[in-house]
This record gives structure tokens, sequence and C-alpha cells, in this order.
């Protein structure tokens, strides 16, 4: 399964979405940028991206170019995010852009953090979270988990489309792709090897949807507490997770995740459910 699709910003111009339909199957929007003193940028043809995009039932994701080197800063440009996404809708992930040669010096460890606690925020609101980086930034720069913890987005050039089918969910393989109705510049290629479509969205009218698993999978908490609810509405709290606790998920309802955990550290078991999605393994 492989499906083309396209990234674009405000260089592209103007964008004839009418004619670019016909050529694509998805497209992944730049939302804007994040810095450090909480100056973080609108691209200016998001909306109406977006809006054209809607009008044509052409799937779209967004992805947020980072510049900012401290946990504060990232997560205000999360929450930013959420922010702008507010009453819209993505049939594709949220991706945090990480690429800036600024944040080289912070290190594999820091950088890694950083992305955690973006996706952490992302995922709080029911949207799924992503990874973009080139081939660089994923071999030196990010640690492993990062790949097992999201999906991710490669950007590299000049190889087979296929080269990474099975280990990135996304490749960004051309810089230089042309279309028609896209003259501002060139434009990024994509090809999506695992369909994302329809995983993310905020649509809260969404009809519930259950899935129990076989065998009970790993669930890992993010870096903070988590409650632990009655039921899929969460409106009753019964628990918490630590950070970084380890415990079994039994499934998901409506893309909140039932986990069976201990209480306070007894062999005493509970079972409830939790709204963070990076935890299943």
């Amino acid at each position: 399964m492989s499906l083309k699709g396209i990234d674009v910003s405000e260089h592209q111009g103007e964008i004839d979405w009418n004619k670019v339909k016909s050529q694509i199957d998805f497209a992944i929007l730049r939302i804007g940028w994040i810095g450090n003193k909480s100056n973080h940028t609108l691209d200016s043809k998001f909306e109406r991206n977006y809006s054209e995009c809607k009008r044509l039932n052409i799937p779209i994701g967004i992805y947020v170019y980072n510049y900012c080197n401290s946990d504060e800063g990232i997560k205000s440009g999360a929450n930013w995010t959420i922010e702008k996404l507010k009453n819209k809708n993505l049939e594709l992930p949220v991706y945090i852009d990480m690429e800036d040669d600024s944040l080289i010096k912070l290190g594999k460890e820091k950088l890694t953090n950083l992305v955690y606690s973006f996706n952490e925020i992302i995922q709080k609101e029911k949207l799924i979270a992503g990874v973009y980086a080139n081939k660089n930034w994923f071999d030196n720069y990010l640690k492993l988990e990062v790949r097992n913890s999201f999906t991710t987005w490669i950007a590299h050039y000049g190889v087979p489309e296929n080269r990474y089918d099975g280990v990135y969910d996304i490749l960004q393989y051309s810089e230089s792709g042309s279309l028609s109705g896209i003259n501002g510049s060139k434009v990024d290629m994509n090809i999506m090897y695992k369909n994302l479509i329809g995983d993310s969205g905020n649509d809260d009218n969404a009809d519930d949807k259950k899935e129990e698993f076989e065998v009970a999978k790993t669930y890992r908490n993010g870096s903070t507490k988590e409650n632990v609810y009655a039921d899929s509405d969460l409106k009753t709290k019964i628990g918490t997770l630590n950070a970084y606790e380890v415990c079994e998920c039994l499934g998901i309802v409506n893309k909140v995740y039932i986990v069976k955990y201990k209480v306070n550290g007894t062999n005493n078991y509970k079972i409830g459910f939790v709204k963070y999605s990076g935890g299943v393994k």
C-alpha cells in the first residue's frame, strides 16, 4: 500500500487546489513555527490551504516547525498549536518538525525529551502525534524510542520510493516536485506506506469505536501523571498512573485506552480508562 502526497506552506504561494486534487491522495500543511519566547507564528497560507482542502475533501495533517530549545518553550508551542486547531478536524497526524541546526547543540537526550513534551500535549487532545525529521536527525539526534512511540515521517532524497517501507510511515522523497496548480515554488513529494488517513481528528461527534486486544499490550505512561477514569467519557476519576508507570492495555474505546494497573504499588489491580495515547507499545 502506498499513497502519494505533498506538504506545503506559504512558500508555495496561492495554490489552485482544484487542479492539485487529482494528483495527490493527501496533503500535510504547515500550521506555522514555534519559538522560545512564545513568538509562535501562523503560516500566512494555512487557513486558506485548510479551507480549500476541506472543501475538496483532501485528507490533511499538519506540521509545526520547531525552534524551541526548552521544555517550557515547546510546551507553549504545543498549546498554541492546539489553540490554532480549535474547531478544525484532521484526517492525518500533527507532526513536530525537528531539523533546525540551531538545536543540534542540545544533544540527543534533550532533543528527544522536547519531542515527548510536545507530543504528549498533542495526544491529550486525542490527536495523533508524529515526528518529522531528515535522516541525519533520526540517525544522530533523536533516540530510537521516538520511532516506537510516535508515527514518523522521514526526509531522505534520491532514494527508491519503497526505501523505508516498514520503518517509517511516510517518506519525503523529493523537495523539487512540480504539480499543476502550484506555481509559487517547487513542492515536497511524499509517499505514505501505512494508511494513516482517518486515524486522527478531534471530531467529538464521532461514533464510539471499540477494539479489544486478544493479548494485552504493554502501556507505558508519559513523563507526567495520568488520571484514570471509571468510564470512557473521562468524567469520574478513580486513580492515577505515575510518570513512566508500566501496566497492561486491554483495548481502545473511541480513542480512550483501557488499562489494568496496580493500585499504589500493591498487588491489587483496577481497570480504568486513560486519555494519553502514546503509551501503547
